[in-house]
C-alpha cells in the first residue's frame, strides 16, 4: 500500500514549502493555493477558495505575478520529490510526452503566435519498483513548438541538441543532477526515445535503462536487430498484463490509436547481448524480445523489443526487465489525470505565463489523483488507517452509515475507497469492483468538503466539553 497524504495542507507544505519564489509570502500563497486545489482538483481557482475572498485574491496574485517563475515552482517541488524518493531501494523513472490544447483566450494567443496546437509536455514520473506505486513527479518540461515556417528546411540542418528528440537526454540529465544517486534508478521510455544519441548517452554514463526499440537497426555482425534476437533460444514464457486504454484520434503531438480492453497476454521471451552498428561506433547493450504468438481473434498481438542496460542471461533477469517496462502505462494515466481530473485545458487564463504557473501546481495534484485511483483498484483489505487518519475515517463512516457509531477497529482500505466512490455516485452494477476516474474524483471532492464541516463540528463540541 502506498503512502497517500490525505491531509492536503501537509501535502502542499511538504511539496511546495521549499520553493524559493523570492519572498516567503509568495511561498505561503503557493502552499495555500496548492492545498485548496488538491482538495478540489476539478474546481476553478475561485471555486477552490470556497468563498474565502483573501485566499482567492492571494491565489490570483500568485498566478499573475510575473516575478514568480514557473521554473522556481518546478524546482522546489521536484527537489522535494527526489528527497522523498531516496527512501526507496529501487526506483523506475518513466519518461513520456503528451500534447495539450487549451480553451480561449490562451488558444487565441497560441494562434496569434502561429502555433494552434498548444503546449507540449515531457514528464518524468518516479515509481517505487518493489510496489509499483507512484512516488511523485520529478521533472517536467513544457514548450510551444515553433510554427512550421520557422523551422530550417532539410533533414540534417539542425544538430541533435537542437532537435525535439533531444528532450529525452535533456530530461535524463536534469534527473541525474537532481537525484542523490542514479545507482538505484532505472529509466523507462517508449519507442519515441529510440534515438541513437540518447542510447549512447545512457551507455556512456553507465546509467540503467529500459528503452523500447522502434528501429530495426543493423548490428555489427551485419544482421538486423529483430532477426538476430528471434534466432535466440526461448528463455521461457510468461503472462503480461495489457492495460485498458481508450482510443485516440491523434493530434497534439500524439499518434492515432485504437481502443483496447484489459487482458492478459501469454508471451515468449528471447534475449541476448547485441552491438548496434552506428556511424560513430558500435553500441553494446542487451535486448529482450517479448512476443505474443497467438493473440485473441481481432486483437493486435503484443510485441516489445526492449533495449536495456540490465542483465538478461536468465529468464528471471529478463522478466525483471519486462516488469520495469510494464510500469510505463502509469505515466499515460498520469497525463490523463492531469488533463481530465484537473481540467488542465479548460482553465480560462489570459496569458501563457499565468497558465504555466497553474500547470506547475496541478501536475502534482494529478499525481495524487493517480495514487488515489491505484489505491481504489488495489482492493487492500488492510486497515484504512494506511489511507485515512482516525478523524477522517470516523467522518467517512458517519457519512456512509448515518446514525451508526464508528467501530473501535478501523474498516479496511477497500471499504474506505468504495465509500468515497459511492459519494461520487458509484454503484458496482457489473460486480467488477472497478471505480471510474470521474466518479472517484467527484467522491473525493465531496468527502473533503464534508470533512471540513465535520472537523469544525468536532472542534465546537470539544470547546464546550
Amino acid at each position: 500500500m502506498m503512502a497517500f497524504a490525505t491531509d492536503c495542507r501537509q501535502w502542499a507544505e511538504d511539496l511546495f514549502g521549499g520553493c524559493d519564489l523570492g519572498d516567503p509570502r509568495r511561498t505561503d500563497r503557493l502552499v495555500d493555493y496548492a492545498a485548496r486545489q488538491a482538495a478540489t482538483p476539478r474546481a476553478s481557482t475561485s471555486q477552490a477558495c470556497q468563498g474565502d475572498a483573501a485566499a482567492r485574491e492571494g491565489a490570483y496574485r500568485l498566478l499573475r505575478n510575473a516575478e514568480v517563475r514557473p521554473e522556481d515552482i518546478d524546482d522546489g517541488a521536484f527537489d522535494s520529490v527526489a528527497t522523498a524518493a531516496s527512501e526507496h531501494s529501487l526506483l523506475v523513472a518513466i519518461q513520456d510526452s503528451t500534447g495539450a490544447s487549451f480553451a480561449h483566450p490562451v488558444a487565441q494567443a497560441l494562434r496569434d503566435e502561429g502555433n494552434p496546437t498548444g503546449f507540449f509536455v515531457h514528464s518524468t514520473l518516479l515509481v517505487a519498483a518493489a510496489s509499483r506505486t507512484p512516488v511523485g513527479l520529478v521533472d517536467q518540461q513544457r514548450w510551444v513548438r515553433e510554427p512550421k515556417g520557422n523551422k530550417p528546411k532539410g533533414k540534417d540542418r539542425r544538430t541533435y541538441a537542437e532537435k525535439e528528440s533531444f528532450k529525452w537526454e535533456a530530461a535524463h540529465e536534469r534527473l541525474r543532477q537532481r537525484m542523490p544517486s542514479m545507482a538505484n534508478v532505472i529509466t523507462v521510455c517508449d519507442r519515441e526515445s529510440d534515438v541513437t544519441g540518447y542510447l549512447r548517452y545512457l551507455v556512456g554514463h553507465d546509467d540503467r535503462f529500459v528503452v523500447r526499440a522502434s528501429n530495426d537497426r543493423r548490428l555489427e555482425n551485419l544482421e538486423h536487430l529483430w532477426a538476430h534476437v528471434e534466432k535466440q533460444p526461448e528463455l521461457g514464457r510468461s503472462a503480461v498484463e495489457i492495460e485498458q486504454r481508450g482510443g485516440q484520434l491523434g493530434g497534439d503531438g500524439q499518434e492515432a490509436r485504437l481502443p483496447r480492453k484489459k487482458r492478459t497476454a501469454l508471451v515468449t521471451i528471447r534475449a541476448t547481448q547485441v552491438e548496434l552498428r552506428c556511424t560513430d561506433g558500435a553500441l553494446k547493450l542487451n535486448a529482450v524480445l517479448v512476443r505474443e504468438e497467438h493473440p485473441p481473434k481481432g486483437a493486435a498481438g503484443l510485441e516489445w523489443m526492449l533495449l536495456t542496460s540490465e542483465p538478461v542471461a536468465t529468464l528471471e533477469q529478463a522478466l525483471a526487465v519486462i516488469g520495469y517496462y510494464e510500469t510505463r502505462w502509469m505515466i499515460e494515466v498520469f497525463h490523463k489525470a492531469w488533463k481530465s481530473g484537473c481540467r488542465m485545458g479548460e482553465r480560462p487564463f489570459q496569458t501563457l505565463d499565468n497558465l504555466e504557473r497553474m500547470l506547475a501546481v496541478t501536475a502534482h495534484v494529478a499525481v495524487r489523483l493517480l495514487q488515489l485511483k491505484l489505491l481504489g483498484e488495489a482492493g487492500d483489505e488492510g486497515s484504512c488507517e494506511t489511507v485515512l487518519s482516525p478523524d477522517e475515517w470516523h467522518c467517512l463512516y458517519v457519512i456512509a452509515k448515518p446514525g451508526a457509531r464508528p467501530p473501535k477497529r478501523a474498516p479496511s482500505a477497500r471499504w474506505a475507497l468504495h465509500a468515497i466512490a459511492r459519494l461520487g455516485g458509484w454503484y458496482d452494477t457489473k460486480k467488477t469492483g472497478r471505480i471510474g476516474w470521474q466518479t472517484l474524483w467527484h467522491g473525493w471532492e465531496l468527502f473533503q468538503a464534508r470533512l471540513i464541516g465535520w472537523q469544525m463540528a468536532m472542534q465546537t463540541i470539544g470547546s464546550r466539553a
